[in-house]
C-alpha cells in the first residue's frame, strides 16, 4: 500500500479502532495521527492552546481550522521525513480542511485514499453513549454528541462526497462486528 489513509465517519463508527488494528498490520510502514486523541492530549494541559481547544471541543464544536491544519501539516512532514505512510483518523472534517489537505498532499507528492466508515446516526448515538459510560470522556455529553453529529452531517459528509467525485473513497459498512469490519477494510485495501 503506497497511499496515505484518511479515516472518516460519523462519531462512534469505529474508525479509531480500525486504524489501530490496521497500524499493527503495517508494522512500522505507517504512522497514525488520531486527531481526537491528539486534541484530548492538548486539552489536558492548562495553557493557552489547551484551554482554547477545551472550551470549543467540550461544546461539541470543531477546533478552528488553523489549529487542525498545523497538526496535520506537522504529521505529514514527519511521515515524509521518516519515509512512512500516514494514517489519519478524523481529518479533514470540513471543506476548508479538505482543500488544505489536498494541497499539502500535492505539495509533498503523496497519494491518498479516504476510507468512509458508514453508520446510521441512531447507531452512532448508541455507541457514543456506551463509550461515555465506559471512558467518561468530557466531550461525550448528550448535547456535545448531537452537536458533533450535526457537524458531521453538515460539514464532513460534503467532504466525503467531494472526494467520492474524485474516485478517492472506499466505503465500509461500520454496522457490524469489529472483526468483520476489519476483514472488509483489509479486502477493499487489497491486503
Amino acid at each position: 500500500m503506497n497511499k496515505d489513509l484518511f479515516f472518516l465517519g460519523i462519531q462512534g463508527c469505529g474508525k479509531g479502532t480500525q486504524g489501530k488494528l490496521l497500524l499493527k498490520e503495517f508494522d512500522g510502514q505507517y504512522d497514525l495521527l488520531e486527531m481526537g486523541q491528539l486534541f484530548r492530549a492538548i486539552m489536558s494541559n492548562d495553557n493557552i492552546i489547551g484551554n482554547f481547544c477545551k472550551n470549543i471541543v467540550n461544546n461539541g464544536k470543531l477546533v478552528p481550522h488553523f489549529v487542525s491544519h498545523d497538526r496535520f501539516h506537522t504529521a505529514l512532514q514527519i511521515a515524509t521525513t521518516k519515509n512512512v505512510g500516514l494514517m489519519v483518523d478524523g481529518f479533514p472534517r470540513a471543506m476548508e480542511q479538505a482543500q488544505f489537505m489536498e494541497s499539502k498532499m500535492k505539495e509533498y507528492g503523496r497519494d491518498f485514499v479516504i476510507i468512509h466508515f458508514e453508520l446510521s446516526k441512531e447507531k452512532a448515538i448508541e455507541r457514543i453513549q456506551k463509550r461515555a459510560t465506559i471512558e467518561g470522556r468530557a466531550d461525550d455529553t448528550t448535547e456535545a454528541i448531537n452537536t458533533r453529529i450535526d457537524a458531521f452531517i453538515q460539514e464532513t459528509l460534503p467532504v466525503i462526497k467531494y472526494f467520492e467525485g474524485l474516485g478517492k473513497v472506499i466505503s465500509i459498512n461500520a454496522d457490524d462486528a469489529i472483526e468483520k469490519i476489519e476483514a472488509d477494510l483489509r479486502s477493499k485495501l487489497g491486503l
